[in-house]
């Protein structure tokens, strides 16, 4: 919960720093702006003048955001930042999201004003990210940085190239004129404020005492003269940070409306009234003050105050309540911060054990002595507490696979007062249930549990931990479909970047490998690194994944990156002896509970050096692994069963008791498809296959069920026997994995008869590679050389064919010749039919006597096609929170516009406008994306391919206003300013407000060159 939001209003008797303001309006001239002072020299009362005067003549759009306690998180800053440009936070780093916020008015500039920086500690995640901020801010951005002392950031650069301002305590102090403005607005004399050295607060508060009150006294006769109900409401509104108290606004000095109406008190009343105040009334306030910012969930600031305070008492109820209301989701930079603030011994405490807890698991989930800590805050702690502790202490040993503590937990929570009542207790004992349930291998029972449970209970858990669990029971349970639509829709815009992942994850479970084919990762972003905000378990849960799904995807070095971390034991724990040895698996024990020790690890593990080894040629290394596996941990064990069934088809063709556990097993959809895969293969190898089921069975299906070798193996006896499955699932495998096909089927070349077959008709590069280009006047390119299309009818019948992919006969006809009669049409189809073979290739037209098809493959590209993929691209980026991937996509999709779209269309009215609609949309939130990124010469040229689509078009006119004022020609910028006041003079109609602000920029660029 953070306070109100946005600068604080003007106040009666406010005196208007207009000399400071006129300075101020620099921030929009620089990069940086600093303004630096101590408390009550009225930074936020000067900032909040400076943004209303902006407000009323802006230059850009401006946002406000007040640092608080709890900011020394990144995550929770760039979130606040994200808020206050009005935009919604992405699922990115908090720097990402930051960075897209103070882009997402380009090309109109942005501030970002970050009030009382002085909050956040120094050396955190939130302190890091403002110094990010000021090294990557984009072209347009500025950043303002106010408070009693800076964040550390790199502000010497800026300094030597004169691209900062800075402001200091002589900059914010009164002036003679504004002394004598403050006493008049008092009816005092303007020598009783002389010799305070223009201090604000310090003026104020003289003017609010008697004449003649010592200066050391005077907090006190402030104070003496409010009545006891205002101290006592003063003092609750400084503990609280805000409140509804107008009535205090007009008779106390130092507090301030803020932007939903709420009321703050400055920061120099708690400190007087601290000190002013008997101390049993300052301990009773702040502690009702605390109870009620703990009622509300503001554990944050509640802490914040038990620390400036000193109360340990205070904090250790704080630390409870973060606890429970973070859980999986826990602010490490957080429980650091307040674990140092007060001595070690006080850690004995229920809730600052709980905390010293939390802290570790987030750094260490395999830590052991997190039991032991959580046990002492239960034993010790209150109703709350306990909830707590039970949750986090499920949470662990869930984590480790420790079926016996998960016991002891659910005998615990049928103990707590209340269980079935309360919702928190509720999902905890579900939890507790649905965990064992898991560890016993009883999936169905565990997700009877969970799905049993009211929504409205699941909705507001903290960290979506039960959604989590439920996405990965579904996925043992081969209800991966299912899992992949739960997880999109409730943890892909979670702030923890290892959990936007799960959904990833589960749309390649349910046979949608996508998000982690090669084409939809940049090199700098690779899909086989783990997220470093995540602890040792999904790491280990992580590194054993991506190994299979490299090897699913022929990618060596991502496989040997990821085994190399789990057989070195890089993540601290004892792993290392399953995987270390030459065969890849060892039966030897770890130490008990420890990640990696259980059998849900060692079937991971199994899975993954198989993996490995088949990667490798070593077909009987990986099936000794398995039956070692299978000796050490049988299959009538129910969890073994399940657990390694979470990658099916290799225990299904290594393993024959796993075969046959698996085929008298009832399995979930998506186990099925992978056992129909692996059944092929088995088939194949047998000399048995006859045929390939249409349904369940495809190229994505057999991807994600097999290691690249045994997919193109199957390929391979299917061309062998005369399939056409065979060749269209090599040729899908080479579409998308390129080399790295052909590369495993070579060595099969000599024993089976279809690979041979398979490498001539498949190349990795096609001979002849076709592109149907409608983008612009209608072109055919095969291998780079145009085909001419001289006839009408054929030019119009392709230009169909790429905006509809497939059309019925009749309808085509219909189109082509509507004047004659079904027997000539048809006639006319045929020859045209045959001219358009004769310039594609036969294989790339399709005709039966109900349709015509032309076939896309990675032999012919439609580029209408292409850029509804980019399009498609760059919307599904800003969906999961991947901004920084819609620039590509853009720049692709743009990239095939060559003139007026589809001119040799008929028949689809509205179809090539909405096309161009689409390619205008496309370079203008391309350009809008190169200005922020400062290439204002590639934002001008899409600028003008915008308008020259759509000459009136605003947004187009402030891109290319913005671009030319950033570009210093004032020549050129002289003539777009003319340009566009001549369009909206044709409009007729006043300019929208954001081309008004950019307008205007451009006139002040140009006046002063």
């Amino acid at each position: 919960m953070r306070l109100p939001g946005g600068p604080p209003r003007a106040i009666s008797g406010e005196i208007l720093r207009t000399r400071l303001i006129d300075r101020l309006a620099a921030r929009w001239d620089v990069p940086v702006t600093t303004v630096v002072a101590g408390p009550g020299f009225g930074k936020s009362t000067a900032l909040a003048q400076a943004m209303r005067r902006h407000a009323a003549d802006p230059r850009g759009v401006e946002a406000w955001v007040t640092c608080e306690p709890g900011d020394e998180d990144a995550r929770r800053l760039a979130t606040a930042v994200c808020r206050a440009f009005g935009v919604p936070a992405p699922a990115v780093t908090p720097l990402d999201a930051a960075l897209e916020a103070l882009r997402s008015a380009s090309p109109i500039e942005t501030c970002l004003i970050l009030d009382d920086c002085h909050e956040i500690p120094a050396g955190s995640s939130g302190e890091r990210l403002i110094a990010d901020l000021v090294r990557h801010l984009p072209a347009g951005a500025h950043l303002l940085l106010s408070g009693r002392r800076l964040p550390a950031a790199p502000l010497a650069r800026l300094h030597a190239a004169e691209l900062i301002r800075c402001f200091h305590q002589a900059d914010l102090a009164f002036d003679e004129g504004e002394l004598a403005q403050a006493a008049g607005h008092a009816d005092r004399a303007a020598a009783d404020v002389a010799g305070l050295g223009g201090w604000p607060a310090l003026v104020r508060l003289t003017l609010a005492a008697p004449p003649g009150v010592a200066r050391d006294y005077l907090w006190e006769e402030v104070v003496s003269g409010l009545s006891p109900a205002d101290r006592e409401a003063l003092l609750y509104l400084a503990m609280l940070g805000s409140a509804d108290a107008s009535d205090l606004l007009d008779r106390v000095p130092l507090v301030a409306r803020f932007g939903d109406g709420r009321i703050r008190a400055h920061h120099l009343w708690t400190d007087a009234l601290t000190r002013l105040l008997p101390a049993a009334q300052v301990a009773s306030v702040r502690a009702h003050a605390a109870g009620l910012l703990l009622d509300r969930g503001d554990a944050l600031r509640a802490g914040s105050i038990a620390i400036e305070a000193g109360d340990v008492d205070l904090l250790d109820r704080a630390a409870t309540v973060l606890v429970a209301s973070t859980l999986a989701t826990f602010p490490q930079d957080t429980g650091v911060r307040w674990l140092a603030a007060v001595a070690e011994t006080e850690h004995g405490r229920p809730g600052l054990r709980l905390l010293t807890a939390a802290t570790r698991y987030a750094s260490r989930a395999g830590d052991r002595e997190v039991d032991g800590i959580v046990d002492a805050a239960f034993r010790d702690g209150d109703a709350r507490l306990r909830t707590a502790a039970l949750s986090l202490a499920t949470i662990a040993a869930h984590a480790r696979g420790d079926e016996n503590r998960l016991a002891e937990l659910f005998q615990e929570s049928l103990d707590l007062p209340g269980a079935d009542a309360e919702p928190t207790l509720r999902l905890l004992m579900a939890g507790v249930r649905g965990a064992i349930f898991e560890l016993m291998g009883s999936i169905d029972d565990a997700l009877a549990l969970v799905e049993a449970l009211p929504p409205d209970d699941v909705d507001h858990q903290p960290g979506k931990i039960i959604v989590r669990f439920h996405v990965y029971l579904l996925l043992l349970a081969g209800r991966a479909d299912e899992a992949a639509v739960i997880a999109q829709k409730h943890l892909s815009t979670s702030p923890y970047a290892h959990v936007r992942r799960m959904p990833q994850f589960a749309r390649w479970l349910a046979g949608d490998p996508r998000d982690l084919l090669p084409a939809a990762h940049s090199p700098d972003r690779p899909a086989h690194l783990p997220e470093p905000d995540a602890n040792d378990r999904y790491r280990f849960n992580f590194l054993a994944f991506a190994t299979v799904v490299a090897a699913s995807l022929g990618d060596r070095p991502a496989l040997e990156h990821s085994w190399s971390q789990l057989a070195a034991g890089d993540l601290g724990h004892s792993w290392s002896p399953l995987v270390g040895g030459g065969l890849g698996y060892s039966g030897s024990p770890l130490a008990p509970g420890g990640l990696g020790g259980d059998t849900r690890d060692a079937a991971m593990l199994a899975t993954a050096a198989a993996a490995r080894a088949i990667l490798n040629g070593d077909e009987e290394q990986a099936r000794a692994m398995f039956a070692a596996f299978v000796g050490e941990h049988p299959l009538s064990d129910p969890v073994a069963a399940v657990h390694l069934r979470r990658f099916l088809g290799y225990g299904y063709v290594l393993s024959p008791p796993a075969r046959r556990t698996w085929d008298s097993t009832p399995l979930g959809p998506a186990h099925q498809r992978v056992r129909e895969v692996a059944r092929l293969l088995l088939a194949a190898r047998a000399g048995r296959l006859t045929s390939v089921p249409m349904a369940g069975v495809t190229p994505e299906t057999v991807l994600i069920a097999l290691p690249l070798p045994w997919a193109v193996e199957l390929a391979a006896h299917a061309a062998g026997a005369g399939l056409p499955f065979g060749r269209r699932l090599f040729q899908w495998l080479v579409d998308h994995l390129g080399s790295r096909a052909h590369d495993a089927l070579r060595p099969l070349a000599g024993r089976i008869s279809g690979a041979r077959r398979l490498l001539d008709a498949v190349p990795i590069t096609p001979s002849a590679a076709t592109v149907v280009s409608v983008l612009g006047p209608l072109r055919v390119l095969v291998d780079g050389r145009p085909v001419e299309l001289r006839r009408r009818r054929v030019r119009q019948l392709l230009t169909i064919l790429a905006v509809t992919g497939e059309i019925d006969r009749d309808r085509l006809m219909d189109l082509l010749w509507p004047d004659l009669d079904p027997a000539a049409a048809a006639r006319n189809l045929r020859v045209t039919l045959t001219y358009l073979r004769q310039a594609l290739g036969a294989d790339h037209l399709r005709c039966d006597r109900s349709w015509v098809r032309l076939v896309r493959s990675k032999a012919l590209t439609v580029d209408l096609a292409d850029l509804r993929d980019h399009l498609a691209e760059a919307d599904a980026a800003r969906s999961r929170g991947d901004p920084a991937a819609t620039g590509p996509a853009l720049a692709a999709a743009v990239g095939l516009w060559r003139g007026d779209p589809l001119t040799d269309l008929v028949g689809f009215d509205g179809v090539a406008a909405g096309v161009l609609a689409e390619l205008t949309e496309a370079a203008l939130t391309l350009g809008e994306r190169r200005f922020a990124e400062g290439d204002t010469t590639a934002a001008a040229e899409l600028a003008r391919r915008a308008l020259a689509a759509e000459p009136y078009a605003e947004r187009g006119m402030r891109l290319l206003l913005a671009a030319e004022t950033q570009r210093r020609d004032p020549v050129a910028l002289g003539r777009v300013v003319c340009r566009v006041r001549e369009a909206l003079n044709t409009l007729g109609a006043p300019p929208e407000p954001a081309t008004r602000i950019v307008l205007r920029q451009a006139e002040l660029a140009g006046a002063r060159r």
